[in-house]
């Protein structure tokens, strides 16, 4: 059974990358074990929401509360990791034994910000040492991104540090960018096991999501609310056509007043994955049949135009990878742009 410990320098798809490993273990007929040893709870809930999500994509057996055994703040995780190091690495090794049983592969989502934040750092030199597991790196491209940042990392990590991917890389930038990060930590004795570009449809959030961050009243095909939305457009002010307007972009949410039917009409003719009538004025039932008949989810606001567009863009910033969709579609990424070879090799696993 091997180990492997998945953590990143600030929020950059580990939980994805989690995930997509996991199902691409699983077809390979493995048995896959996860689990988030610690996480701090002056964070939000979404370590619980992220394991469940892993929960269901892993169709893994074990409750939410093994799979997240621990909660600390930040100042009882420092505590534990220093004064009480042998009582929490003993919580940690009985929570591991659990989820690990039967498993050829089990794997730990770490805290963010290691190299940044000294409590995260080192309860990932701690737990990786404990668990025996090797350490694979997410970071999130720019164009300072160096391998120097990495340098005592790696120091740390010796032989646990497998290697680093790099995600959110401008898609038509990928091969040189791939090229030039590779040469610059290779240099430096760092692995590079994929350059994962930025994808759009990753980026979005979806109609669910957006139904719960604006507190909306879902309509119309609650069966479709998994959808993606990638786009957002405001209800035409222009004397272009409304038809011709919403064409202008895809796969989007349309913020409409309630009172014009004629602007969610023409959104309807597009590709719209969902309306957003504003004001808490419910649509005609010309509107609803025609929802209905293209499988569009209605949501109905109680907000001003400004009010939603300002919660969306909040949706927006906070776009995290749970649908199926964007998981699938994550899976299609790392078959192209990551080594999976590499990392099998390296575990000892058969790819």
């Amino acid at each position: 059974m091997v180990a492997l410990y998945l953590t990143s320098v600030e929020a950059a798809g580990k939980t994805a990358l989690c995930a997509s490993i996991g199902r691409k273990l699983l077809n390979l007929g493995g048995k896959v074990g996860f689990i988030t040893p610690v996480q701090l709870s002056e964070a939000s809930i979404n370590g619980y929401k992220d394991a469940t999500f892993i929960k269901e994509a892993l169709e893994l057996e074990e409750s939410t509360e093994l799979l997240c055994p621990i909660r600390l703040s930040r100042r009882e995780l420092w505590q534990s990791l220093a004064d009480e190091a042998e009582d929490f690495i003993e919580r940690i090794r009985q929570a591991y034994a659990h989820i690990s049983l039967g498993k050829d592969t089990v794997l730990i989502e770490g805290l963010s910000d290691l190299g940044t934040d000294n409590v995260s750092t080192l309860a990932c030199y701690k737990i990786a040492e404990v668990l025996d597991a090797r350490v694979i790196v997410v970071l999130r491209y720019s164009s300072s991104l160096t391998a120097s940042g990495m340098a005592q990392v790696a120091k740390e990590l010796e032989q646990r540090l497998l290697g680093v991917v790099i995600n959110f890389v401008p898609e038509s930038r990928t091969e040189a960018v791939g090229q030039d990060m590779t040469a610059l930590f290779q240099e430096a004795g760092i692995n590079v096991l994929g350059i994962l570009p930025e994808v759009r449809s990753l980026l979005g959030v979806s109609v669910g999501e957006l139904a719960e961050t604006l507190d909306g009243e879902i309509l119309t095909c609650p069966e479709n609310t998994g959808e993606i939305v990638e786009n957002i457009m405001l209800g035409a002010m222009t004397p272009d056509s409304g038809i011709d307007y919403f064409n202008r972009k895809i796969n989007k949410a349309a913020v409409i007043r309630g009172e014009r039917a004629d602007m969610q009409l023409a959104a309807l003719e597009t590709s719209t994955k969902c309306l957003i009538l504003t004001n808490n004025l419910r649509p005609l039932p010309a509107v609803v049949y025609r929802a209905e008949d293209k499988h569009v989810p209605i949501m109905v606001v109680k907000q001003d135009t400004f009010s939603v567009i300002d919660g969306i863009e909040e949706a927006l910033a906070k776009a995290r990878l749970r649908s199926p969709q964007k998981l699938q579609r994550f899976e299609t990424i790392l078959d192209r742009y990551f080594d999976f070879k590499a990392l099998c090799s390296e575990l000892g696993l058969k790819a």
